[in-house]
């Protein structure tokens, strides 16, 4: 028998859905905050503090009618949970910092020492600290030898081909030029009429709240906290939403709106 077509909220359902999935992802940084970080769950609330920026780019391009553009901020979602899920599983974070770290610092010097641009090279961003000079002292006689992963194989290491099938690789032919890039938007600009129908774009909004929401609960799972029940509620809940339109997220969310003032969302684990 077929599957019926999923059905798609509307536009108003899904930006409060995610004002809400911001808010909270805005509680767990403040709930990071307030206790010491190992190097691990800094990268790990960076995770959730960018994806959470990005989803709320989506929002503001679908609001201008920039739809293209809205795939290309999911397909880099979708990366940063192929690469949460490879640094995570394999614990990988200290090498994944230090991998970063030479890179950027290696981009900086490219500049610095180029004789067109080295003019250029000025700001706080190329200067570095006595700590990180000896840093990277030490890291280019040691090279990090970590590799970003490769996004299919890692959606076939979650068990998930289906993310790299129908989402990875087809949200990469709108980052990658087409013959047919803007046509929508030309139509958008100029105010012409087209008899062309285009395509329905809202499931764009409904993928990448489901895809922050992944990195989140990875980020959870990976966090050297446990986290309260009411939030593992409300990533339940808000699914359901994106699944059949169910609006009861907004009970967990209530929750932990009304209580994170005198509670924290998490406490460190007691290993």
């Amino acid at each position: 028998m077929d599957q019926p077509l999923k059905e798609y909220r509307s536009y108003e359902e899904y930006e409060v859905a995610a004002k809400s999935f911001n808010a909270t992802c805005g509680m767990v940084l403040f709930s990071f905050a307030k206790y010491e970080c190992s190097k691990k769950d800094v990268i790990l609330r960076n995770f959730v503090a960018k994806s959470s920026m990005s989803l709320q780019g989506v929002f503001a391009l679908w609001r201008i009618n920039n739809y293209q553009d809205c795939w290309v901020i999911y397909r880099s979602l979708l990366d940063r949970l192929l690469h949460l899920s490879y640094i995570g599983n394999n614990k990988q974070f200290e090498e994944f910092d230090d991998w970063s770290f030479f890179e950027q610092v290696k981009t900086q010097n490219g500049v610095k020492s180029n004789k067109e641009f080295k003019h250029e090279a000025a700001g706080a961003e190329y200067q570095l600290t006595s700590e990180q000079k000896v840093r990277i002292k030490h890291l280019s006689k040691n090279i990090p030898q970590w590799k970003r992963p490769k996004a299919k194989t890692m959606a076939k290491e979650m068990d998930m081909d289906f993310l790299y099938k129908f989402g990875y690789d087809m949200a990469s032919m709108h980052v990658h030029p087409m013959a047919n890039d803007g046509q929508q938007d030309f139509y958008t600009i100029t105010k012409l009429s087209s008899s062309l129908q285009f395509p329905s774009q809202i499931s764009v909004l409904n993928n990448s709240i489901l895809i922050s929401t992944m990195i989140l609960q990875g980020v959870l799972n990976f966090s050297s906290f446990g986290w309260r029940k009411v939030l593992w509620d409300y990533i339940d809940e808000i699914r359901s939403f994106l699944d059949d339109g169910n609006q009861d997220y907004r009970l967990p969310f209530l929750k932990m709106s009304n209580n994170f003032l005198s509670e924290t969302l998490c406490q460190p684990n007691s290993t």
